[in-house]
């Protein structure tokens, strides 16, 4: 069971992954694969952990646009999606973004909360539901704006990785 972000810092694009190997969780990008240790409940702002044996605290805040992400003191404003929500996003924009939309789990876990109901109309990023994996609640969000047309699942179900969730229709035609 593996986590993959796109962090995009100062224009800059980067393959984040986590995954557990031996019980031990490790993190996977460009300049390696580490393994690393917590000292900090995952929920909390600010997490002291030892990453290929070195000490670091780092910290995030998430907003509306972006996330600040504080290492080390120095403050940087990313934008983190998650790889299944820019796949998703490239094929909605290939097929001209218009039509149905399913949205599925981009990973193993238990639905937390449901934040739409059907015949909500959702924006790009909007977030539809909590999915708890790997010990952290990840926020899944609309892949493109649409409707809702279906939610095929309710809180505390557990789901496989690809297990539809919501589907999106697209957006009715305004009159002018």
């Amino acid at each position: 069971m593996a986590m993959e972000y796109q962090v995009e810092v100062d224009g800059e694009t980067y393959n984040v992954r986590f995954f557990e190997r031996d019980g031990q969780l490790h993190v996977a990008h460009a300049g390696g694969t580490y393994p690393v240790h917590v000292s900090t409940p995952l929920r909390s702002k600010v997490q002291l952990a030892q990453m290929n044996g070195k000490p670091q605290r780092f910290g995030y805040h998430r907003g509306k646009e972006s996330t600040d992400i504080v290492l080390d003191g120095i403050v940087y404003s990313a934008e983190v999606k998650e790889t299944e929500h820019v796949r998703l996003a490239a094929v909605a924009k290939r097929k001209g973004g218009g039509g149905a939309s399913d949205v599925k789990a981009p990973m193993p876990g238990m639905v937390i909360a449901i934040n739409v109901k059907v015949g909500d109309e959702v924006k790009k990023n909007q977030s539809l539901l909590s999915l708890h994996a790997m010990k952290l609640e990840n926020d899944i969000r609309a892949p493109r704006e649409g409707v809702v047309k279906e939610i095929a699942v309710k809180p505390n179900d557990v789901l496989e990785k690809g297990a539809l969730m919501i589907k999106l229709g697209p957006l009715p035609e305004k009159d002018s």
